[in-house]
């Protein structure tokens, strides 16, 4: 979704190159850092739109540690249109907007943690030359980044080519690679061009956008299968409608919804106001095998999570409680003691 995925795989190379085994794949692309730093990408959010058969993705990557060289390698499966996002506050809000709903319960003194009235947890509802093979389809700076654009006839001729152009590439992309490229999708490389010599890259990298056509939702996913760390990643979907995911990268790991419901802001214009979030991490990179692709749900239901919160009231207000229940259960002995004395008062008159 971002370009900053990029930068993440060429921050994976370089833990190749230092000999340290490397999280090159993070989410929809590879990450590769250089050899003379330690960084990692550790987490990823994307926002996916999607309206009229063309699909937005906007990226962004955490990245713990430095490095002074950084990459990130992207498939999609038509020519992509790629720019820099221009708003660094997108997924803050994002998260605003899916957060859980805040429900207090109040409990009073000496209940408090008795599980009386309310336990105060939270729940929650023959190698060929370089370039062979390759074809540069445009080459960009956007902002600290160089982006290429390429199409390829093989993993092998396409992992060439970015080896010879200064990317780090660890033994396993050229074959992740290759199902992409037998589809015929274009693979978007970008990497960091720093401004000033010793420029490094450290914590969230700025936000990417990539558009193309496509005739379905598609986050792709495939090559983060040569992680060797595991891999969170969080997708938002802006579309007409609420979508399920009717793909995921890994049968085994069902993704959490975070959220579904319709949102006024104007980071997400009409039509694409419905968003439904979701979120997943795989501790097996290796058993993922397909991209996160969603369509149309049955419904507009709309979800958010709940986490229940318990106030104690203090002893005042316990106070108050407690000689309510004693006048209540005072005034229920009366009429009780009442009721007796009559049924005796009948049955000595019989």
């Amino acid at each position: 979704m971002k370009l900053w995925r990029v930068i993440a795989g060429v921050l994976a190379a370089g833990f190749v190159a230092a000999g340290v085994t490397p999280a090159w794949a993070c989410a929809c692309g590879g990450y590769l850092p250089d050899a003379e730093s330690y960084a990692r990408a550790y987490g990823e959010n994307a926002l996916v739109q999607y309206a009229g058969g063309s699909e937005q993705i906007t990226l962004s990557m955490s990245v713990h540690g430095v490095s002074k060289k950084a990459a990130w390698i992207m498939p999609v499966p038509s020519a992509a249109k790629v720019d820099l996002g221009d708003d660094e506050d997108l997924f803050y809000r994002l998260d605003q907007l899916t957060r859980p709903k805040r429900v207090v319960k109040k409990t009073y003194w000496p209940f408090r943690d008795l599980g009386i009235m309310g336990n105060g947890r939270g729940d929650s509802a023959g190698a060929p030359p370089p370039g062979a093979g390759v074809s540069v389809k445009e080459q960009m700076t956007l902002g600290p980044f160089a982006v290429t654009r390429l199409g390829g006839s093989s993993g092998t001729a396409v992992t060439d080519w970015l080896r010879t152009n200064g990317y780090v590439v660890p033994s396993t992309l050229a074959a992740n690679l290759t199902p992409y490229l037998t589809e015929k999708w274009e693979i978007v490389a970008v990497k960091l061009a720093p401004k000033q010599e010793g420029e490094r890259l450290s914590g969230a990298t700025p936000p990417l956008r990539l558009t193309f056509a496509s005739d379905r939702i598609v986050y792709p996913m495939r090559l983060s299968k040569g992680a060797s760390t595991p891999q969170t990643v969080t997708v938002y979907v802006a579309a007409e409608h609420r979508v399920d995911a009717t793909k995921v990268p890994d049968a085994d790991v069902t993704p959490e919804l975070l959220f579904a419901g319709r949102v006024e802001t104007d980071t997400l214009p009409k039509p694409t106001d419905f968003l439904t979030a979701y979120t997943a991490t795989y501790r097996e990179p290796g058993k993922i095998t397909d991209d996160f692709t969603f369509a149309q749900a049955a419904n507009d239901d709309e979800y958010q999570r709940i986490t229940y919160v318990t106030e104690n009231e203090g002893f005042w207000s316990t106070v108050a409680v407690l000689v309510g229940l004693v006048l209540l259960l005072g005034g229920g002995a009366i009429v009780l003691a009442r009721v007796l004395a009559r049924r005796a008062a009948a049955g000595v008159r019989k």
